[in-house]
């Protein structure tokens, strides 16, 4: 009886677990160890810090939906030990496996900037992302007391995908705040080292978003580059290298993220807590060890890089390394993973989005991306949990 072990219940995780009881055999094990009893769609993170969504509307609880025959552990995974086949746990004896799927997911990357750490609020996961929003009502609310304009100052710290989906929320959230505490008018400001923003789509749809933003009063600061953070500022500078003082309260960080630091922590080889996988997922010389979501880094044979981490390339990873240890199980030979992602979008608001679909090479924006975003949420939940997770916690209301 060989014992399957799956590190993570993100997109990854849980996809994983779904398939190996598809793919292997009846008498084996599967075990799914998570620091968290609650899967959430870390997607909509941003939904949740802008406060137009509950958080219990991204999340479901994992014993839920696992089914009977995956034993769940509800632990902090401390360290990996490749080669004695044994992962630490924090509060649990060490459990040994035959096959382990690593999906730890990613966390904040400050990347050494100097006050980040302590003077901005990181959105990695729930528990952050329900802190900004209260952060940010909370001062709103002070202002009344406090008449201190930097209350009602906004700054979102990057313009990558996160970074564009939250000032998105945060134009249809912060007017309905100005009006329930009744104050002045409240600021938003991003700050992007790049001189475009969301490079992964045509220019023609990052332009869309900078319209959208621009109506919605957003200050857009491209070509900024941040220095520090100090309390209750962002120091940056512009591209003729003139420095500039941002005054705010509320400073939310999105410029970037990481892996896992386990990967660091337990040895691997790796850059940013990523590890580059063989064409089947595995660990090169260790054939039991798949690597997969965002503590891979999966190489595209075109580009010779790697895929970009995402929600959608995880569950991909996922449902083929199930696959790939069933076949291994019964003595087969494991199989390449072969990538074509479905397309990308990002939403802007309910309402609004931008996107493209790869397979008819169709750029949308507008309320067809923002149902379009919906549709891939609710894809994500069907994929990672079951049907009843779906219809409630999906987004089918909203667009039916």
């Amino acid at each position: 009886m060989a014992t399957i072990l799956v590190l993570g219940g993100g997109y990854g995780g849980m996809r994983a677990v779904k398939f190996l009881q598809r793919e292997v055999p009846s008498e084996d094990q599967i075990i799914l160890v998570d620091k968290s009893g609650t899967h959430v769609e870390k997607t909509n993170l941003h939904e949740v810090a802008a406060g137009t969504i509950a958080p219990d509307r991204i999340t479901y609880e994992i014993n839920d939906v696992i089914g009977n025959r995956v034993k769940f552990i509800r632990d902090t995974v401390t360290n990996i030990d490749i080669d004695q086949k044994q992962v630490t746990l924090e509060n649990h004896d060490p459990l040994t496996y035959d096959y382990v799927i690593i999906a730890l997911g990613f966390q904040s990357e400050t990347f050494g900037l100097k006050g980040a750490a302590e003077n901005a609020l990181p959105l990695e996961d729930l528990e952050t992302a329900e802190a900004i929003y209260q952060h940010i009502e909370n001062n709103i609310k002070d202002y009344a007391k406090t008449q201190d304009p930097n209350d009602l100052r906004i700054a979102v710290c990057g313009a990558g995908f996160t970074g564009i989906e939250l000032l998105g929320e945060l134009t249809q959230s912060m007017p309905k705040l100005q009006t329930r505490y009744n104050t002045p008018e409240i600021k938003i400001a991003c700050f992007e080292m790049g001189k475009t923003i969301l490079p992964m789509f045509d220019k023609s749809l990052g332009d869309y978003a900078l319209n959208f933003l621009a109506k919605h009063d957003v200050e857009m600061n491209l070509g900024a580059a941040i220095t520090e953070i100090k309390p209750g500022a962002v120091v940056y500078k512009d591209s003729d290298e003139q420095e500039h003082e941002f005054a705010s309260n509320n400073i939310v960080w999105t410029v970037g993220v990481s892996g896992s630091h386990i990967i660091a922590d337990s040895g691997f080889s790796q850059r940013r807590n990523r590890v580059v996988v063989q064409d089947d997922l595995t660990l090169e010389n260790h054939p039991e060890v798949y690597i997969i979501g965002d503590v891979s880094a999966v190489m595209d044979p075109a580009s010779k890089r790697p895929y970009p981490t995402t929600a959608q390339i995880a569950l991909a990873c996922a449902s083929h390394a199930a696959k790939n240890i069933g076949l291994a199980l019964r003595g087969h030979e494991t199989r390449p993973f072969v990538y074509k992602s479905s397309g990308t979008v990002a939403s802007l608001s309910d309402r609004d989005g931008v996107g493209e679909i790869f397979s008819s090479n169709k750029k949308v924006h507008g309320y067809m991306a923002s149902a379009l975003k919906k549709i891939i949420t609710d894809r994500s939940l069907m994929e990672s949990a079951h049907l009843s997770t779906t219809l409630s916690k999906g987004r089918f209301d909203l667009y039916h």
